[in-house]
């Protein structure tokens, strides 16, 4: 991970846009740097305390549940325009998740020490964070609902699309299969056919995706 200050988001980024910073008020960002961070990284830890609120500029990550055996579940992708760190600004976290990157990130951060009050006593920051959550929730439910109404392939086909690098699928077989909800020997099953049909060619461990093939299958679902 490196940090930049805030003026090199030219330098880092295409986007330039100033709505970025009408989300925060005005003296907090006086606090903010840039952080950027390469694939695999991870921008929090479940057994670290999280000292920075992040938004998201550029790049795509997930966020993991850690259990106390040890296992850890996919929970929800994470791109462009989401927020990290938020639930536990609003202290009512008690668990810390791992979020990792799919490909490079870069973030607006905020550390708390020296933001906290301030977000928290500014009422258009507020609203901002609560339309978020309610977004987020809804995007939660509609993960269920899709997997309950929507044939493997479809949900496979967006979730590949949604995790592929560089047109490459490269993801564990059995955290794709917890995180949609079906047995192993389903998703394999499904993996056999797309091959058959050239959706997907094997390349060792990876695949190489024909992405207008799976866009089509995917049915414009969210994942």
């Amino acid at each position: 991970m490196k940090i930049y200050p805030l003026h090199d988001l030219k330098k880092l980024t295409k986007e330039t846009s100033q709505t970025i910073f009408e989300k925060f008020p005005e003296q907090s960002l006086k606090a903010a740097s840039l952080f950027v961070y390469e694939k695999n990284d991870y921008i929090v830890r479940f057994d670290k305390p999280v000292e920075h609120l992040f938004f998201m500029i550029e790049g795509r990550a997930k966020i993991y549940k850690i259990h106390e055996n040890g296992k850890r579940s996919l929970l929800q992708f994470l791109t462009t325009g989401d927020f990290i760190g938020e639930l536990s600004l609003l202290e009512v976290e008690d668990q810390v998740k791992d979020v990792q990157t799919i490909d490079r990130c870069i973030c607006l951060a905020l550390p708390y020490r020296r933001v906290k009050q301030e977000l928290l006593a500014d009422n258009h920051f507020l609203k901002t964070i609560a339309k978020y959550l309610g977004k987020k929730v809804l995007l939660r439910v509609e993960h269920f609902s899709n997997n309950q109404n929507y044939e493997l392939k479809h949900r496979l086909a967006a979730y590949m699309l949604q995790t592929e690098m560089a047109g490459i699928y490269q993801e564990k077989h059995t955290e794709t299969a917890e995180f949609l909800g079906v047995s192993y020997r389903h998703l394999i099953y499904t993996f056999n056919e797309f091959q058959q049909l050239g959706l997907i060619k094997k390349q060792g461990k990876r695949y190489e995706l024909n992405i207008a093939g799976l866009k089509d299958l995917a049915l414009n679902l969210h994942i």
